[in-house]
């Protein structure tokens, strides 16, 4: 085999490569409108044709060995590579999402046997199809061997793709800005994709995407909810307002840092659910969590469709007035592209220069909402504080001194955390007084008893607790950025609690849609949890970050890495040589297909 010849060899195996593509879309579902079909097929050849020229290039070099040897190259990388997107496509097939280093580590490590079981007849299956790959690409090295391009022709099928491969990223990234479904929604349906991004130069250059938004894609197999929720609403339906605190610790809940929030412990409504567990350690994957009820890896999807959580638009259908209150920006993250997307007028940020400010804006704002409320009509409430995640707070409630603005580039890991410590608490225990704020307005208007209040955070907030130089979140999945406070005021049902058994923020959704808005569903329909006062044991904890995912049984921890690793913790950040329960792990990648055809 010469050179030119290894040319064909890779462009050959380059449109093997995109048949085999097509297997992923087969899974996905194709797109059918103009847009989506156009980037469907600019991404096929031009992200598979990348695979080709990387292994044509690696084979190369061989041919300073000799003729043969570069033609065993070939059929080796090739080989390789095909291997590796047949069981990408198989495990994408199966649980949505790619293979990766942290995958093949748990495949092959002592707890695989567990999470992936194979029978004799699939081990042989197999094997029969790896043959059968290798001895392909080597009938195709043979073929290629038959003929060659001319140096102008690959030069100018280089161009082409090259041509192709800018479409692709330029497109990509025109939909990301515009917010196109049918383009974004296809990002994570090839192995190792990453289209460009220009959201934020473009946006610092003065453009804005377009203000009306596109039409959901054509098609997809997303199947949210599994069924159509039947539901008899009562007589007179309750109120649901969700009070969620940015960046609140569950350890914070004390009656120094929240005197207030600590008295209405002893009311026998209040109920208090002390190992509560978020579904993320940063903001879009614990509000996703919370509202949808479902892991994080669904975010593209439901934002690329502007598909807002049944928590959400079972309300607004039968008649609810949405009540939306943040404090900070719900168009970053894009909240209102999937969460609100479907609430008319939405409120998307407050009034202040500082965080505070703008808490005191969102409740001023919500207290006059409740001023002229209609009784006749049901609310569904949300009011999102912000001011712990910066440590913002005003003067009248400095109670911890000293307290100081932590600057994360002078801390470390043996800094002392106290004076970051004191300013995050005076920040929560201003959102003490906010909550006391509210929760008073409500029992002053006689609307209290008649409303579910859900009050928990988005996540926690690490203030160097594990003394490996963390500060604030999305860094690890230890308890301090994931065990937040929750508390439930349902005044139908009398306390029996501290509530000690695992919950998490998936339950919050089959507590709403049973028992407010009374849906017979079973909670698999909709969610991935469990009726929040149901004591059953949860299986497991599954916790997202912006690029991982923690998989928790008890105090243990299996962290799976997207961009390949895999590692084990304890709660309190510490390696661990077991991980979480392997039984646990294959249940909880189960449920990142639950929710597609």
């Amino acid at each position: 085999m010469k050179i030119r010849n290894v040319f064909t060899f890779t462009l050959l195996n380059g449109f093997l490569f995109c048949l085999l593509a097509l297997g992923y879309f087969a899974t996905s579902g194709f797109l059918t409108d103009p847009l989506g079909l156009l980037f469907t097929t600019v991404f096929i050849l031009g992200h598979l044709f990348l695979f080709a020229w990387v292994g044509g290039l690696i084979s190369l070099p061989f041919a300073l060995v000799g003729p043969k040897t570069l033609q065993s190259a070939c059929v080796v990388t090739g080989g390789i590579t095909l291997l590796f997107l047949a069981l990408d496509l198989l495990v994408y097939s199966q649980y949505r999402f790619h293979i990766s280093p942290a995958m093949l580590a748990l495949f092959f490590g002592p707890a695989g046997r567990e999470i992936f079981a194979f029978s004799t007849v699939m081990w042989v299956g197999v094997a029969v199809g790896v043959l059968f790959i290798f001895a392909g690409q080597w009938l195709l090295s043979c073929l290629a061997k038959r003929g060659a391009f001319s140096g102008k022709m690959i030069a100018l099928c280089l161009g082409v793709w090259l041509l192709i491969f800018g479409t692709y990223n330029a497109l990509y990234a025109w939909g990301k800005f515009t917010m196109v479904p049918s383009i974004i929604s296809q990002r994570g349906v090839l192995p190792l994709a990453m289209p460009f991004s220009a959201n934020r130069k473009l946006r610092k250059l003065g453009f804005e995407p377009k203000k009306d938004p596109y039409t959901t894609p054509d098609s997809g197999t997303l199947h949210y909810p599994l069924r159509p929720l039947t539901c008899t609403p009562a007589k007179t339906p309750k109120n649901v307002l969700i009070l969620l605190v940015e960046s609140w610790r569950a350890d914070t809940l004390t009656p120094q840092i929240m005197p207030h929030l600590s008295a209405w412990l002893k009311r026998p409504h209040l109920h208090y659910f002390t190992n509560h567990l978020s579904g993320g350690n940063a903001t879009e994957a614990g509000v996703f969590s919370l509202f949808y009820s479902m892991p994080y890896a669904y975010w593209n999807d439901f934002t690329a469709r502007q598909l807002p959580p049944v928590l959400v638009s079972h309300a607004l259908e039968t008649g609810y007035t949405p009540a939306i209150y943040a404090s900070g920006k719900l168009n970053s993250p894009t909240f209102h592209q999937n969460i609100f997307a479907t609430v008319p007028n939405l409120r998307l940020e407050s009034q202040g220069t500082e965080k505070w400010q703008r808490d005191i804006n969102a409740v001023e704002d919500f207290e006059k909402f409740l001023d002229g409320y209609n009784a006749q009509r049901p609310f569904f409430g949300f009011i999102f504080l912000d001011a712990p995640h910066g440590g913002s707070y005003p003067a009248q409630d400095q109670i911890f001194t000293p307290a100081q603005e932590v600057n994360y580039l002078l801390v470390h890991k043996n800094t002392d955390p106290t004076p970051y410590f004191n300013q995050y608490k005076n920040a929560v225990h201003f959102a003490d007084r906010m909550i006391e704020r509210i929760l008073h307005d409500l029992q002053e208007k006689n609307l209290l008893d008649n409303t579910l209040v859900i009050l928990t955070g988005d996540h926690g907030q690490e203030i160097n607790d594990t003394r490996h130089n963390f500060w604030g979140h999305n860094s690890n999945f230890a308890k301090y950025q994931t065990h937040v406070p929750l508390l439930v005021w349902d005044a139908s049902r009398t306390s029996t609690g501290p509530y000690t058994y695992l919950t998490q923020h998936y339950d919050i959704a089959p507590l709403v849609l049973q028992e407010i808005y009374g849906c017979t569903n079973a909670p698999h329909d909709y969610s991935i949890g469990t009726p929040l006062f149901d004591a059953t044991p949860r299986p497991y904890a599954l916790i997202s970050s912006y690029t991982k995912k923690a998989i928790r049984t008890g105090d243990q921890l299996t962290v799976l890495d997207q961009y390949g690793g895999m590692e084990m913790y304890d709660e309190n950040f510490a390696p661990s040589a077991t991980g979480a329960d392997p039984a646990a792990i294959k249940q909880a990648l189960g449920t990142f297909a639950q929710f597609y055809n």
